[in-house]
């Protein structure tokens, strides 16, 4: 234990032995004097004697410790740390090299620099700082955290600083401090960390981590962020009607930005097309306290080409990393829509196949192709090519048919699934509900609803019917239902399209892997419905295919860090006009980039030759891109940033900030005085009780 004011400590010290000099020196030393008259008040005072004796020294005792505490405190004691000491010890640098890294450092900064860089240099003088013998371990908090197999001497450690570069990556700060303090615990000398970064939200969720306790003293270098004049491009998505043959195709690129910035009002919006660097720019306008604008533009193409690759683009700001997106999208479906279904004779009001099928194609020829295949049929390859499947039967799939549409589905293919019209004892409810995620219950008994249900008047905000929202509650308002099934899950696996009056859902939209599933909780026949006889059923139909493959494209893209990508590529490649890596990017089994220097673009993907026979989708491009999350320069809440930093923390460990090297001590100083309050305290209590009581009047 040291003090930051060492003499007012001293100072402390020589008050304490105050009461004792006072003590000693007004002790009363006169000769005593025979008086035998006296004898009898001498005996009565010595009985007492001892008590009083014990009583002074008690009192004389408490009020030392009150003046020694105060001094103490005032001197403000600190852990003294082999650091301090002058020793050697082991530094282990952890640096915020993720996507977050790569905004406009705080204006204390230097003019220009970068957080990745204003947090390099704070490391770089850390280790300057370090006592001759230390040693030092180089983290990152992202791609390869750890970046020194042993400790190295501190001049290689800055050489190493200085090679690395800020990644796309989202940050791991978390896993790299748990790291540096397990390395660190294994080093025979003091351990001590150095985390530096801004700590805005992208590279610190104060919501969703934890920074785990470190034994080695964790100092934090916060080097602070700019938040002024950012926008981020955060989706890229097809607003026409899906797979067509046209020459044209419109996009909606949505554009966000901090909400404490009003002075932007709009923002330049670039679509360019990869492969032909054609182009075009519309402008994306804020409404004055919007926080999100959407710039719509219309792309020529090509109709004969089935896919395009897209790379938008707004202008370089504080955070470049956000202001450009890739994406990949098919503009003609070359598949038709593969229905299951067994041919029926014996239905009179028609089955749920021959309904679905008029509304595909309502005129011979106009609308989308089709074709029909029996569910006992489907086997391993058997789904090959299809990007959409309507399951009208799920009841005549077996294990084999389902695991296949599984298959087909994390490969890229848009199901639909319908429930049978009529009772089985076969078990299609839990294989369907296990496709539609975790958490999903299909109920087995269907219900009868007497009086038939209708649907809300307004219906749920969803990607399956955003064409036709403005015309949607007159369209559901003549609907009625008798019958349907119940399905049930949580609201992260399960989206609503469609809902009745009551609440229960009647079509549902999920995801799995880099498919779509949508499932309809009651079957398209006049005895279940009035759906199939209503105008909605054409429009509905149609767009739930259309959009669902306008979900399938956005499924193309990959958050660097974060995205799997198909099961079977080995390897991407970088295309013409695209900003990605310059050389192929190996990918591991999992479906994971183990390739360093991973950028934003757009990347061919290669299969393995026994993956491609099963994949459904026709995509042969990914797009790479960032997770806007973690470019989000905004500054955390200093309060709750803080309490991140210490909320579990062992008492070991000592934090010291960049920006105040009295914090540490400040606890320990508000103890000792609270200390030396109830010293003061128990003095006052116990000196009334000793006292003498003054005699009663006669």
């Amino acid at each position: 234990m040291t003090f930051i004011n060492p003499w007012l400590a001293v100072a402390g010290a020589a008050a304490m032995a105050l009461p004792i000099l006072i003590h000693l020196f007004l002790r009363r030393r006169q000769k005593p004097i025979e008086w035998a008259a006296m004898e009898l008040l001498r005996r009565a005072v010595q009985q007492s004697q001892r008590t009083r004796r014990v009583e002074r020294w008690i009192l004389l005792v408490l009020r030392c410790l009150a003046l020694l505490l105060v001094g103490l405190a005032i001197a403000r004691p600190a852990t003294v740390t082999a650091l301090s000491m002058n020793q050697p010890v082991t530094m282990a640098v952890v640096l915020d090299d993720s996507v977050a890294s790569r905004t406009a450092a705080s204006p204390t900064s230097a003019p220009g620099q970068t957080a990745f860089e204003a947090a390099r240099t704070a490391c770089i003088e850390s280790i300057r700082a370090l006592p001759s013998g230390s040693l030092v371990h180089v983290f990152t908090t992202s791609g390869t955290i750890e970046h020194t197999g042993d400790a190295v001497q501190p001049d290689r450690a800055i050489a190493i600083l200085g090679t690395l570069q800020p990644t796309f990556e989202p940050s791991r700060v978390r896993q790299a401090v748990d790291r540096a303090d397990d390395v660190l615990g294994r080093s025979s000398m003091p351990g001590r960390i150095v985390l530096a970064s801004s700590f805005s939200r992208g590279a610190i969720d104060t919501e969703a981590q934890v920074l785990p306790p470190t034994k080695a003293i964790l100092e934090i270098r916060d080097v602070g962020s700019d938040d002024t004049g950012t926008a981020a491009i955060v989706s890229v998505m097809q607003r026409t009607l899906g797979p067509q043959s046209t020459g044209s195709v419109t996009v909606d690129v949505t554009v966000t930005r901090p909400s404490s910035e009003q002075a932007r009002r709009n923002v330049p919006v670039t679509v360019t097309d990869a492969m032909t660097d054609r182009s075009a720019t519309a402008d994306a306008v804020f409404i004055e306290g919007s926080q999100r604008a959407v710039a719509t533009l219309t792309l020529v193409v090509d109709p004969a080409v089935n896919e395009h690759a897209w790379m938008a683009s707004i202008p370089t700001d504080r955070q470049p990393a956000d202001d450009m997106r890739a994406t990949t999208i098919s503009t003609v479906s070359s598949h038709p829509v593969l229905v299951l279904d067994r041919e029926r004779l014996d239905v009179d009001e028609g089955s749920s196949a021959q309904w679905i099928e008029r509304a595909l194609e309502p005129i011979a020829g106009m609308g989308l192709a089709h074709r029909r295949m029996d569910p006992s049929e489907v086997r391993a390859g058997s789904l090959k090519g299809a990007t959409s499947i309507i399951i009208c039967r799920p009841e005549l799939l077996d294990a084999a048919g389902w695991a296949e549409c599984t298959v087909a589905c994390e490969a890229g293919a848009l199901i639909v699934i319908v429930p049978p019209t009529e009772e089985t004892f076969m078990d299609w409810q839990d294989p369907c509900a296990a496709m539609l995620g975790p958490g999903v219950t299909i109920r087995r008994d269907v219900m009868n609803h007497e009086p038939p249900r209708r649907l809300q008047p307004q219906q749920p905000t969803s990607p399956i019917t955003q064409l036709i929202a403005s015309e949607l509650t007159e369209l559901v308002a003549p609907i009625e239902v008798d019958r349907s099934v119940m399905i049930e899950g949580p609201s992260t696996t399960l989206s609503p399209v469609l809902v009745m009056d009551d609440g229960a859902p009647l079509m549902v939209l999920s995801t799995k892997g880099r498919g779509v599933i949508v499932m309809l909780a009651t079957a398209p026949v006049p005895s279940w419905n009035t759906l199939a006889t209503k105008p909605i059923f054409v429009p509905l139909v149609q767009e739930t295919i259309r959009q669902g493959e306008v979900l399938l494209d956005a499924g193309g893209s990959v958050s660097i860090g974060l995205g799997r990508l198909p099961t079977g590529t080995t390897e991407l490649r970088p295309i013409r006009g695209s900003t990605a890596a310059e050389s192929s990017l190996t990918v591991d089994p999992s479906g994971v980039i183990v390739s360093d220097g991973v950028k934003p673009g757009i990347m061919q993907v290669v299969m393995a030759q026994d993956a491609t026979a099963s994949m459904s989708r026709r995509s042969s491009f990914v797009a790479l891109n960032v997770d806007p999350a973690a470019c989000d320069p905004q500054r955390n809440d200093a309060a709750r940033l803080a309490a991140w930093l210490n909320q579990t923390m062992s008492p070991q460990t000592n934090v010291v900030t960049a920006t105040s090297s009295t914090q540490s001590t400040t606890s320990v100083s508000v103890w000792l005085l609270l200390a030396a309050a109830l010293v003061v305290l128990a003095e006052t209590l116990l000196g009334r009780m000793f006292s003498v009581p003054e005699p009663k009047a006669a």
